[in-house]
């Protein structure tokens, strides 16, 4: 079916690009229902009136297309961004009115980036690979021809025969060829576009729209299919196999999943309106619906989960309005993106697309978005491990705990396999650090990626995973990394009141096996559900293993004596991550067989015993040595180290519990319930982990740590007793 499909997309492409203006994101028959309806859908009222508030804006000041000098967050770099934006507003603001005032701006500014773009080397801002003219990398070309297009398309009939052909002469198509095949000097442009990256897809996008605006069927073939034609170097159709897995999961994460959706619903809309008999949004049984459904579901209290290169954003971002309205003009029997939109938004495109959302949330057939407990699995053919999310089952607890066992995740790849993350009452509570970067900050690295994004961010320890030898996973080496994939070993969401993931990674350290299980349990004797965490490292040789919590919020207690540097403090470590760690206490545990830490996030407690012995180490350390600029956030650490160890399993209970009320002074349930904590059996066959509760009460973890299918069979006899279950695990609780 594939095949047969891109053989028809192949001859398809060769045909010219509508001659009907517009025809992206806007059609005739859909600006002729917005004119008609003006007055009757609020929020699309709203959605005109920006706009219109956006094009008026632009009408009262000067056309200013300045000669390209800053990074990004710089004054150029923002002026060329705010002229895409003005464009795409007055092109709009044309077709709603019919204001020739509208047209006019565009025509003229286009004519003014005619005038400029000829006469542009490379960006005189040094820091990519692939320097863009306009800006200081290619990318933020591609995303200004994206825009432009869209103007473009909206004013293309009213601009005489003459100003089309010296725009397109001198701006588009060189423009086109650029993105395509960059310049004399530097031509990795080319094999950016063929490139399987978000950064070809926005190139791709770019090229295929001003294409169909031009009418140029041999650029949107390129868009497609490569600068080959072939559909097996490059393309858009080739970035929609191989880089979302069956189940949509993007394989650089959610955050630039947030982004690449951008380019990819907007062109695939493109594509729809002007080639509707491709069927784009079925192709590869509706991939990109399901990519807007798996990125949705990737996010707590309305903010992307931080896997990978991460910054804060969320469903209010404008690339998530763009997928949210797209999806839904391309599906209106998913009720539930109305609610994302309505909710999280609180805005519409001013597009066909914006319009039926704005109409059908006017009509009251939004429905609540629903969250639900899944695997996501990595790759192109789901074989690539993936991030497992588990949700709280009432949904009034609001929690959800994620396990990240994927591919590195290309260029925007951590090295953190088996990460933990943990959120929790509107917060997050065990955090990953994401990315080490002040987006469009011009003042921090010209908003680039800072240096500390490579020596800390991307690395193990800044993560809640097993460090060993205080190195990275696969020695914080690209190429290395990229070769292989940890393994979901089996997530079931099936038994009420227990969740589970297990999933292993063989290949971070030479000779350590790791495997981890997250279980997410709910008993009648705490008040919130447990989460019981079995992380497992195995060995022929000895080894310094490493447990870091990065936990947000306040230290309250710990069952333990220790030591706090007072008057000064030093590093952690010298290796990579390490040493961006100031050393802030230290102690050991030498009365019991596992120890507690006890702190506060917003109102309520949460407490993690693992099991220790009086040789383990607790550590507790802040981020920000070896950081001269002060580009790293203060973020917090707690450590259990373990040295000259074969093999180790760190064993932890995580309890939620109490409240604390600012308002009346009062705390409630404010200690642990866990008694301790320790392992019955650790074999290599089998794990038998128990965790005790005040009230006599016990949770008992069983694991099969070699493959185990469903119906095997597995016995584990230990200094309680002998412990029988059937399947690769099994809880016990009385």
């Amino acid at each position: 079916m594939k095949k047969i499909l891109l053989l028809t997309l192949l001859s398809l492409a060769l045909l010219p690009a509508s001659a009907e203006h517009p025809s992206l994101m806007l059609t005739r028959r859909g600006v002729e229902a917005m004119r008609a309806d003006r007055g009757k859908v609020p929020a699309f009222d709203a959605s005109i009136a920006r706009t219109l508030a956006g094009a008026d804006a632009a009408l009262a000041g000067p056309i200013v297309v300045p000669q390209p000098r800053d990074g990004g967050g710089g004054y150029t770099h923002e002026r060329h961004k705010l002229n895409y934006y003005e464009m795409v507003d007055c092109g709009i603001a044309w077709q709603l009115t019919g204001d020739e005032r509208y047209a006019r701006r565009v025509a003229d500014m286009l004519a003014a980036y005619a005038d400029l773009y000829p006469t542009l080397g490379f960006h005189p801002v040094v820091l990519s690979k692939t320097p863009g003219r306009i800006f200081w990398q290619t990318l933020n070309e591609s995303v200004w021809l994206v825009h432009t297009s869209m103007a473009y398309d909206c004013i293309y009939d009213y601009l005489t025969p003459a100003e089309r052909k010296r725009i397109e002469r001198d701006l588009f198509r060189p423009m086109a060829d650029f993105l395509m095949n960059g310049m004399e000097g530097n031509r990795e442009n080319n094999k950016v576009f063929n490139k399987m990256h978000n950064h070809a897809t926005w190139a791709t996008s770019a090229v295929g729209m001003i294409g169909m605006a031009m009418g140029d069927g041999e650029l949107v073939r390129k868009a497609l299919y490569g600068t080959d034609g072939t559909g097996c170097n490059g393309g858009f159709v080739q970035q929609l196999d191989r880089l979302f897995s069956p189940d949509g999961y993007f394989t650089e994460g959610a955050y630039y999943q947030r982004y690449a959706i951008w380019p990819f619903m907007v062109f695939a809309q493109c594509i729809e309106h002007n080639r509707p008999e491709l069927g784009i949004f079925a192709y590869r049984g509706g991939i990109l619906q399901k990519a807007v459904a798996t990125l949705l579901q990737l996010a707590y209290e309305g903010r992307f989960m931080r896997f990978n290169d991460a910054l804060e954003k969320g469903y209010d971002a404008q690339e998530l309005v763009y997928a949210v309205n797209i999806a839904y003009n391309a599906d209106p029997s998913n009720k539930q993106l109305l609610d994302v939109a309505a909710r999280y938004q609180g805005w519409v495109l001013p597009s066909d697309a914006g319009y039926a959302v704005a109409r059908d949330i006017a009509r009251g057939e939004a429905q609540p978005l629903r969250f639900v407990s899944a695997l996501y699995r990595d790759g192109c053919c789901g074989d690539e491990g993936g991030v497992a999310v588990i949700r709280s089952t009432d949904p009034v607890l609001n929690s959800a705990v994620t396990l990240k066992a994927t591919s590195h995740g290309l260029s925007h790849g951590h090295y953190d396999k088996l990460a933990l993350a943990y959120y929790d009452n509107g917060n997050e509570v065990l955090a990953d650090y994401g990315a080490a970067r002040w987006l469009n900050i011009e003042a921090k690295y010209k908003g680039h990626y800072t240096r500390e994004n490579r020596s800390f961010a991307m690395t193990t320890v800044a993560h809640n995973t097993l460090v060993a030898d205080e190195r990275s996973h696969f020695g914080g080496d690209y190429a290395e990394s990229m070769k292989h994939h940890s393994e979901h070993l089996f997530a079931d969401f099936s038994r009420e009141g227990v969740q589970v993931v297990s999933a292993r990674e063989e290949n971070a350290y030479p000779g350590i096996a790791m495997r981890r299980t997250v279980a997410y349990v709910t008993v009648p004797f705490l008040q919130y559900p447990l989460i019981l965490d079995l992380l497992r490292a195995e060995s022929a040789e000895e080894h310094s293993y490493d447990y870091p919590v990065w936990y947000c919020g306040q230290m309250v207690s710990v069952d333990f004596p220790y030591e706090k540097a007072l008057g000064s403090m030093g590093t952690l470590g010298e290796a990579e991550g390490y040493r961006h760690l100031w050393k802030q206490a230290w102690g050991r545990n030498a009365q019991g067989s596992s120890s507690c830490f006890t702190w506060i996030r917003g109102d309520r407690f949460y407490s993690l015993t693992t099991a220790t012995t009086p040789a383990s180490e607790m550590v507790f350390a802040r981020t920000g040595a070896n950081d001269p600029d002060f580009n790293l956030r203060s973020e917090t650490v707690y450590m259990v180290r373990e040295r000259a160890k074969r093999s180790h399993t760190f064993f932890s209970s995580l309890e939620t519990h109490g409240t604390y009320d600012l308002q009346v002074e009062q705390s409630d349930n404010l200690t642990s319930s866990c008694c301790g904590v320790r392992l019955l059996c650790d074999t290599p066959d089998y794990t038998v982990a128990l965790a005790e509760y005040k009230g006599g009460h016990r949770v008992v973890l069983c694991l099969a740590n070699r493959a185990a299918g469903a119906d095997e069979r597995h016995e584990a006899t230990t200094s309680e007793g002998t412990f029988a279950w059937t399947g690769p695990w099994d809880i016990r609780m009385n």
